[in-house]
């Protein structure tokens, strides 16, 4: 498989600048980094669910109408590898990369962003914006990501190559039967 796909542990590669680097980077919340074992995971599950979620951009936010950060929630199983045990996952697009987190824990994914949590308002938390069940293979989603829409080349911009619509395009190919639609 194409792509270019890096780790990182505990928050060391964060960035809160808009310097793209054109790859996914990896956060393993069970400490397991290896980006070949990842590989693995990718060939080998099938995702069963998907969430759309979104989030404040700062602490002092009102409204979650127009701006927010949209990101994916994902679950897979694969009896051969956990047991049947389900792991969760996240996807996002930030400034710099698309992020991939994995977890047994859908807290983690869910409230953390590579180890740290992730911004709350005194508002409003994550909050669901739409979720459909899905039989789709993780192969064929990061084919879609890397080779089909080429994600990795798209560099984020605030205003239309933003994190909602690299949610929308993720959500849009996992979701066995519903279309996220959103304000721009």
């Amino acid at each position: 498989m194409g792509g270019s796909l890096s780790s990182s542990s505990n928050g060391t590669s964060r960035s809160n600048g808009c310097d793209w680097q054109g790859v996914i980077r990896f956060y393993d919340y069970s400490g397991d980094h290896d980006v070949d074992h990842l590989q693995e995971l990718i060939n080998s599950h099938t995702i069963v669910h998907v969430a759309n979620y979104k989030k404040p951009l700062s602490e002092s936010q009102w409204t979650d109408s127009i701006l927010y950060h949209a990101y994916i929630v994902f679950i897979t199983h694969d009896m051969s590898d956990t047991g049947g045990r389900p792991i969760f996952w996240s996807l996002e697009k930030n400034g710099d990369a698309l992020i991939l987190q994995k977890s047994y824990k859908k807290t983690d994914v869910l409230n953390k962003f590579e180890g740290y949590n992730r911004l709350e308002s005194w508002y409003w938390s994550p909050q669901l914006n739409i979720s459909d069940k899905s039989e789709l293979s993780f192969a064929d989603l990061y084919r879609y990501i890397i080779d089909d829409t080429n994600q990795l080349q798209i560099k984020y911009n605030f205003s239309d190559e933003n994190c909602k619509k690299f949610a929308k395009i993720v959500f849009d190919k996992i979701a066995k039967s519903k279309v996220w639609n959103y304000r721009i």
